[in-house]
């Protein structure tokens, strides 16, 4: 069967599941839903930290959830494989063991947070029955971990597994296609945190394209718009969900190039830093604070950084333990090896499912520190490109 007909095969599976994941995460009316729960922290009152990628989605998401709640940003994962953390905690690791922690388009088992990386192996019966044992007990523990901590991950709800192909309604090729930013915004507006969006012009358009949605929503339009409209649907007609949905909907085909023209004309030098796609074009200090500051201008969002942004370059920073596991011969790889990745990214402070260009499908994960001992079996990986592939291949197990 060809992709187009799982497509199409899948479409009325794939809609209920996402109709019926919304529903449910997005019940006010239930005070133990996951929007109910995240408002809940938020009206505890307590200090909250932020844990953010340190890229424009992480960014525009941890600005605008920072507004509404007063959290703080205190550590950031930056694309070098990097933490940097505020000077006050010790460690990455003792910032975690406040309990305060709330991480920002990253995702762990360890703390509650908002992200849109599939978490789950999936395996099927093309699996051994070991090797599928020990990825359905994974996976058994970051779903424990999503509903534990109330963790908003629209891709954990409808059960994405990084296994499964387009012929299931739940394979890779159907997951949450967007940024975190478009999620948080509609978790926000249903949890009655509105924020505020004084800038009509960058604004929507910044908040649009985090992970590439002004151009996903046309590529992938077969998965990306079931996803945009019914999160849209779920908040409301009178949403900035749903104005920003018809806005790239119905977006000229040169309009975002002309937005770009016109911020750079307006903004010259914080404009260089972001590349035509508005992503950050390094992960510098430099880059960091001159996009949170644009950001910062654009929105009326107050600074969110833990001791204001005129101090971020007295953070700390640590080069952790973290590798990728790939997902192709998964099942050939010495058992010791394996029980290694999935160990680590069970005590990881940021883990997901990537499709890379020369890897293919992954699994990654990040500790807080070094460990010599998993290095010592593992060894390191360098980094290589994240590619935002819709249609990615069943590895071959």
């Amino acid at each position: 069967m060809g992709v187009d007909q799982d497509r199409q095969e899948t479409a009325r599976p794939r809609r209920k599941a996402i109709i019926e994941a919304l529903n449910e995460g997005f019940d006010r009316g239930d005070p133990n839903s996951h929007v109910s729960r995240f408002r809940d922290l938020v009206d505890k009152g307590d200090a909250r930290y932020l844990v953010t990628n340190a890229d424009v989605d992480g960014l525009v998401s941890a600005q605008m959830l920072a507004a509404a709640t007063g959290w703080t940003v205190a550590a950031l994962f930056d694309r070098t494989g990097d933490i940097r953390w505020h000077p006050d905690f010790e460690s990455p690791q003792d910032l975690i063991d406040t309990g305060r922690v709330f991480g920002v388009d990253i995702f762990s088992p360890l703390f509650s947070g908002i992200s849109n990386h599939p978490v789950y192996f999936g395996a099927t019966s093309r699996t051994s029955t070991a090797v599928r044992d020990e990825l359905k007990a994974f996976d058994d523990a970051m779903r424990s971990a999503v509903e534990h901590h109330h963790i908003l991950n629209l891709s954990a709800w409808v059960g994405i597994g990084a296994l499964r192909g387009s012929a299931a309604p739940n394979g890779l090729p159907y997951k949450y296609p967007l940024g975190t930013a478009q999620l948080l915004l509609a978790v926000l507006e249903a949890a009655e945190l509105n924020p505020r969006i004084y800038d009509r012009q960058y604004l929507p358009w910044l908040i649009a394209n985090c992970d590439g949605g002004v151009d996903t929503i046309r590529t992938y339009a077969w998965n990306a718009e079931t996803w945009w409209s019914a999160l849209a649907a779920v908040v409301g007609p009178a949403s900035h969900s749903e104005a920003i949905y018809r806005m790239v909907t119905n977006q000229r085909p040169n309009e975002f190039l002309d937005m770009d023209r016109r911020l750079r004309y307006e903004e010259p030098e914080r404009a260089r830093f972001l590349n035509t796609k508005w992503n950050l074009t390094s992960s510098s200090g430099e880059c960091i604070s001159a996009v949170s500051g644009l950001i910062s201008d654009l929105s009326g969002w107050p600074d969110p950084f833990l001791g204001g942004l005129e101090g971020f370059g007295s953070w700390l920073v640590t080069v952790p333990t973290r590798n990728v596991m790939n997902l192709g011969g998964i099942t050939k790889l010495d058992p010791e090896v394996r029980k290694t990745h999935l160990n680590s990214a069970r005590r990881g402070a940021h883990v997901n499912f990537s499709v890379f260009k020369e890897r293919g499908t992954a699994l990654g994960w990040s500790l807080t520190t070094r460990d010599g001992e998993v290095e010592d079996l593992l060894g390191t990986v360098p980094l290589a490109e994240e590619i935002p592939d819709d249609q990615p291949s069943v590895p071959d197990l």
